[in-house]
């Protein structure tokens, strides 16, 4: 299978400033890309130069086998930076109508479905008519990614989409950004590492511009362990609702004082279990407090470190 995205030996700088450095890097539809590096890596500027905001200085660039046209938007691209450019002063079907004038062709009927399509996709309706600047945070990166999607664009480009959502508002943008994934190639930039364990079929981690690690991730894990904030109590109730959710095989707690526990819940099948988890941890935050999700977070931060330590005596140390 082609690549969606396709980079090659790219360089690109900002006055005498090198940002990145022959980097090379492709993403095959079906696959999450999570991009990882610390602050001022690249890894901003490698999702503007495929989002089409910047040009290469050299090196080649291709989405879905064309090489971009400069200063064009691109109809292969879906973008959710950062900070997703709302307008607070529009409601959501406002918003969706203007951006479906800009992204969607076929005339006012093409529109009109995209708009109903990303309205119900992103479970929009409830506020459809509310104006942008009054909504929670969880439903303005719902708006977000459906306008990213809204001409059902082959490749999908996410910076930081779950940063700053409380635990409910990351389950729930993690199982919409699964199903947005659905046959596109996905480039999810994030500091979060649980989040790239829990979303990420492949890693790339940037260092001073330059690409250190490009890896496919683990198998998936026969177990997710938390650490909850639960009294003794509550734990029967909980680990009843755990145990008649589908997709799990067994729940074993270990209990580390009067409130707190550590709870492994065991998949039926690993390979179907990141439906499962989300499914999972909606139940446990209606139960208890989330304290940790514990291997996801080890497992990426240990890569991560791994990565960067060569060059970081401090990192080193750690890892």
């Amino acid at each position: 299978m082609e690549p969606a995205i396709a980079l090659h030996q790219v360089c690109k700088s900002f006055g005498p400033r090198l940002v990145l450095e022959s980097l090379s890097l492709s993403v095959r539809p079906g696959e999450i890309l999570g991009l990882l590096g610390p602050n001022g890596s690249g890894k901003t500027t490698t999702l503007r130069l495929m989002a089409g905001f910047y040009t290469p200085d050299s090196g080649s660039l291709r989405i879905c086998g064309r090489e971009p046209a400069p200063g064009r938007g691109n109809a292969d691209i879906g973008y959710l930076p950062e900070r997703a450019p709302l307008y607070d002063a529009l409601t959501v079907t406002q918003y969706l109508e203007f951006g479906a004038g800009v992204k969607v062709q076929g005339g006012a009927r093409a529109r009109r479905q995209a708009i109903e399509r990303a309205i119900d996709g992103f479970d929009l309706q409830g506020v459809a008519r509310s104006l942008i600047g009054r909504l929670s945070k969880g439903q303005r990166q719902r708006v977000g990614l459906a306008q990213a999607v809204l001409n059902d664009p082959p490749v999908l480009l996410l910076d930081e989409a779950t940063n700053g959502l409380d635990p409910v508002q990351i389950v729930e943008a993690r199982a919409m950004i699964r199903r947005c994934a659905e046959g596109r190639a996905v480039v999810f930039s994030s500091h979060l590492m649980q989040e790239v364990e829990a979303l990420c079929t492949r890693i790339a981690i940037l260092r001073q511009g330059r690409l250190v690690q490009d890896a496919a991730l683990g198998e998936p894990r026969a177990a997710l362990q938390l650490h909850l904030a639960l009294p003794a109590a509550g734990h029967a109730a909980l680990r009843a609702a755990l145990s008649a959710c589908p997709g799990v095989r067994a729940v074993d707690i270990a209990v580390l004082d009067a409130a707190d526990s550590k709870w492994r819940i065991v998949w039926e099948n690993p390979a179907a279990s990141g439906a499962a988890c989300d499914a999972v941890m909606r139940i446990v935050l209606a139960h208890a407090e989330l304290r940790a999700v514990l291997p996801p977070q080890e497992a990426v931060e240990a890569r991560l470190l791994a990565a960067l330590a060569p060059n970081d005596p401090q990192l080193r140390r750690r890892a």
